[in-house]
């Protein structure tokens, strides 16, 4: 009789997600600061050596969570340029938080922006990631790329606070790109 194999599988992917999801849940009501491999065993019900199977540590926790918030949010952005025929709209308007899912998630970027700029490795992968979207901002919308983008997270900040609503903010994006004549290039 031959033995299960044993390996990634759903099961494993589903139980990390769910580790993960407890992370955010955590960073987006206390910060980053509170998270603990205990409290997150505690929020995602299963035991501390579960947790640790996954991640041992708490750095590996957070860099794990900063990979995962920051792939959700690149698979947000590629899945609304490819429905747009307005492709740098479409990527500065899905900075806008609208939903109260989107609301949440935008915190828990914050968060972990803030955590990375005193981490060496998390702040490099930050850097990194902004600048692979500055060059895909560059390449639809030309020198105005990093204005536009600078411009799209203030507006996002403002819609968290409340001071602009998701509609005034992306409105505020489209008048943008159309004051800096930033149209796709052919």
């Amino acid at each position: 009789m031959s033995r299960p194999v044993r390996g990634r599988g759903a099961a494993h992917d589903e139980r990390r997600g769910a580790i993960l999801e407890a992370v955010f849940a955590i960073i987006d009501t206390e910060g980053t600061h509170q998270v603990s491999i205990r409290r997150v065993a505690e929020q995602a019900g299963v035991s501390v050596g579960r947790v640790q199977h996954y991640f041992p540590s708490k750095d590996d926790l957070l860099t794990a969570a900063f990979t995962a918030i920051n792939d959700l949010g690149t698979a947000r952005v590629q899945a609304r340029l490819s429905d747009s025929t307005q492709p740098a709209e479409a990527l500065l308007t899905e900075l806008i938080p609208v939903t109260s899912e989107d609301r949440r998630l935008f915190r828990v970027a914050q968060a972990f922006e803030t955590h990375a700029l005193t981490n060496p490795s998390l702040s490099e992968q930050l850097r990194q990631g902004y600048d692979e979207l500055i060059g895909l901002l560059t390449v639809l919308v030309g020198p105005a790329a990093k204005e536009l983008l600078a411009m799209a997270l203030g507006l996002a900040n403002l819609t968290l606070t409340g001071n602009l609503t998701p509609e005034e903010a992306r409105a505020i994006v489209r008048s943008g790109i159309e004051k800096h004549g930033a149209h796709p290039r052919s």
